[in-house]
């Protein structure tokens, strides 16, 4: 059974502090690359963030840790995500890494500090794929690789 998002990265990211023009690019690269991943129920958006090729949300909710850790164990796994790695770092937060076929996705979970709850990071990337297309189409890159030879 697929987990149904009480809230999604893409509502979240598009109704973050919407501002004609400002930051747009990034709102838009970071709905792309955090596609389909989930946040947790009742979180608030934070921050957002995105280069050419990853983006990153940070959230934060009233949840525990604990729940909030436990909860992304379960949803990802039931959405289909490989958890690669999940340990907990030496300051106490959790760093995850999960991926869904080609796409890597890095959580890192702490407690939110001064107040209860917990605040955490999405991270996820485009791999070569986007490039692959442009390679084999005859860009400069596979250019320089036949000069070298």
């Amino acid at each position: 059974m697929k987990w149904t998002p009480a809230l999604a990265i893409v509502l979240a990211l598009g109704a973050a502090c919407e501002r004609p023009g400002e930051r747009t690019a990034e709102r838009e690269l970071a709905a792309k690359v955090l596609s389909g991943v989930l946040a947790y129920p009742q979180s608030t958006l934070a921050g957002v963030s995105a280069g050419e090729d990853a983006a990153q949300a940070t959230f934060t909710t009233p949840a525990p840790l604990p729940r909030v850790t436990a909860w992304y164990r379960e949803a990802l796994r039931l959405n289909g995500w490989q958890v690669r790695t999940d340990q907990l770092m030496a300051d106490g937060s959790i760093a995850m890494y999960a991926d869904s076929g080609r796409r890597p996705l890095w959580i890192t979970l702490r407690a939110t500090v001064g107040a209860p709850g917990t605040t955490y990071t999405l991270v996820g990337a485009i791999l070569g794929a986007d490039t692959t297309k442009a390679q084999r189409s005859g860009s400069s890159m596979s250019s320089n690789r036949i000069q070298r030879r």
